[in-house]
């Protein structure tokens, strides 16, 4: 539970300085410090869930009619997405095993832009070398949501989303969103529809905003809340390597990163020209990183969340339903060669 007195803290501080996203990256860098520095810090399950829920229901709410009118650009920017993530997957295998000399199954496993836990329970299962993994993995997210949100804010984007957010008002407003967002969450998660947790909530949000049963966004004293939480779960990825080991790693994973990054980001441009939206817009929805920390800085860097998050929640739901039949056929033909 020490996260929970570290990860405010860093997201604190990092608010007075005025960093952007400064919730999610200050708590996450806190905590990371702290459990480089040999401190235990721990997160409660049911505190977790309730994080992914109030994200959901945070990018559900950001729905409007203004967006599904925009949401007509969206097909061809998720072709060019599905595109940029298959070369992300080739070029950073390619690199970890004739550069780094790494094994097939471990380069395959590090080079996959997202779906952390996913990707780990099916690397479980081969002969990949899990630590490598594992950093790989960890190091690309933690540069994503350490480093993105300064770049997106130096490039000074036109904000997609302008004035003042109007709150949701009201005890019952907010309780029926909560109600059925939870019970969407669970039902989905029961049936293990990937995502289900977030893509529940978004989908109870989003019905409850278009028909104007409720109208406003989450109010800031549970949004803060999940960024912490959120950040702390990052960093907690970190709690079983060493100092050394993580060093050692560095290279690779920081390699790994500049490498889908910029392919992230001549992805992100070409959409940018086909759809007219703004770059800092699309390269944030093709960052290579986790769907709930991407859709988080969108909300932070007042860029159009259910861009952002349709276009996370495509790649992560795209990971989980080919990447299983496709690694089993890559696998098998590495070993044949």
């Amino acid at each position: 539970m020490q996260g929970l007195l570290i990860g405010p803290a860093g997201g604190a501080l990092c608010a007075w300085i005025g960093l952007p996203a400064p919730w999610i990256a200050g708590s996450m860098l806190a905590a990371v410090a702290a459990v480089m520095g040999g401190v235990r810090i721990g997160m409660p399950g049911w505190l977790a869930t309730a994080a992914f829920i109030f994200l959901g229901m945070q990018t559900g709410t950001s729905v409007s009619w203004a967006t599904v009118e925009r949401a007509i650009q969206w097909p061809l920017s998720l072709a060019v997405l599905g595109l940029t993530v298959a070369l992300i997957i080739w070029a950073c295998m390619v690199f970890y095993m004739r550069v780094r000399k790494w094994d097939g199954a471990s380069a395959l496993y590090a080079s996959v832009p997202g779906a952390l836990a996913l990707v780990l329970l099916l690397a479980s299962g081969t002969k990949a070398d899990m630590r490598r993994v594992t950093i790989a993995q960890c190091i690309r997210l933690f540069l994503l949501v350490a480093a993105l949100p300064v770049v997106i804010a130096w490039m000074s984007p036109v904000p997609a989303l302008s004035g003042e957010a109007k709150v949701i008002g009201g005890i019952a407003d907010l309780a029926l969103l909560i109600g059925l967002s939870v019970a969407a969450a669970l039902a989905l998660h029961r049936l293990k529809v990937p995502a289900g947790l977030i893509l529940g909530p978004m989908l109870a949000g989003a019905g409850l905003e278009l028909t104007g049963l409720i109208s406003g966004a989450m109010p800031d004293f549970l949004l803060i809340p999940a960024n912490v939480v959120l950040g702390v779960l990052i960093a907690w990825r970190f709690a079983d390597f060493s100092v050394p080991e993580l060093l050692g790693a560095l290279a690779d994973g920081f390699s790994g990163f500049v490498l889908a990054l910029a392919i992230a980001a001549g992805g992100a441009a070409i959409a940018a020209q086909l759809t007219g939206l703004p770059f800092a817009l699309t390269l944030l929805a093709f960052a290579p990183g986790g769907l709930e920390a991407m859709t988080i800085m969108a909300f932070a860097l007042d860029l159009d969340p259910a861009y952002v998050g349709a276009h996370q929640v495509a790649r992560y739901l795209g990971i989980a339903l080919l990447l299983p039949p496709i690694a089993r056929i890559v696998l098998r033909r590495l070993r044949a060669d």
